[in-house]
């Protein structure tokens, strides 16, 4: 799996505006945050940040190019069916969640968009990084199925988004899980990891009973 670039990191300038911007795009969404908002939270003016930016597209593409860049380079490395399958997984997923977790406005500005279904936000995501990071995630798990580590029987692609759906779901809704009685594992990012890779690992079905030996 070939690294891909990341983005080349902005100027203290840029940063404050990119700080700003991830604030507001996160509470007010791509469509209902303006460039003159953008200016007066970073504390410049508006020319300050056309001149590091030259639409706001290409400030919020900014904001999602360094976003998917460290995911390329930290996750999907960890995501290795030429190892210990369960370990990998393990390792995958609580990679991701903590990901999650330490960059909490970047994914909600991503998962807010996610959620609008504005044709605006569907721009932004059609054909983008994200959806190439997916596609990497998938390549791995099909390199898995060629060698025996995977089974041929299961979807790849749906088995990489059970991974992604389950942290990205306990990210949104850590808290109230929390606090429910069925849903103990919530409380500790390392067991949820670890029960997370063993069901994916070995799903539902109860082991089959071994063979009675024939009786001389």
């Amino acid at each position: 799996m070939k690294p891909h670039p990341r983005p080349r990191a902005p100027a203290p300038g840029a940063r404050r505006i990119e700080s700003a911007a991830r604030r507001l795009f996160a509470s007010r969404g791509y469509s209902g945050t303006s460039m003159a908002e953008i200016a007066a939270a970073a504390g410049v003016s508006k020319a300050t940040v056309f001149h590091h930016y030259r639409s706001k597209r290409a400030l919020y593409e900014a904001l999602l190019g360094d976003a998917f860049a460290g995911f390329r380079e930290q996750l999907i490395p960890l995501l290795d069916t030429g190892r210990d399958l369960e370990a990998s997984l393990r390792d995958f997923a609580g990679a991701h969640f903590a990901r999650l977790t330490r960059m909490q406005g970047t994914m909600r500005l991503i998962a807010r968009e996610m959620l609008s279904g504005t044709a605006a936000s569907s721009d932004l995501f059609a054909g983008s990084e994200m959806s190439r990071n997916f596609s990497l995630l998938v390549e791995e798990m099909r390199r898995g199925q060629e060698r025996g580590t995977v089974r041929a029987d299961v979807d790849p692609g749906l088995a990489v988004f059970l991974v992604l759906a389950a942290n990205w779901f306990l990210f949104q809704s850590s808290a109230l899980l929390r606090r429910n009685p069925d849903m103990g594992v919530a409380t500790s990012p390392g067991d949820y990891a670890n029960e997370l890779a063993h069901l994916l690992y070995h799903g539902l079905a109860p082991p089959a009973a071994p063979a009675a030996e024939d009786v001389p």
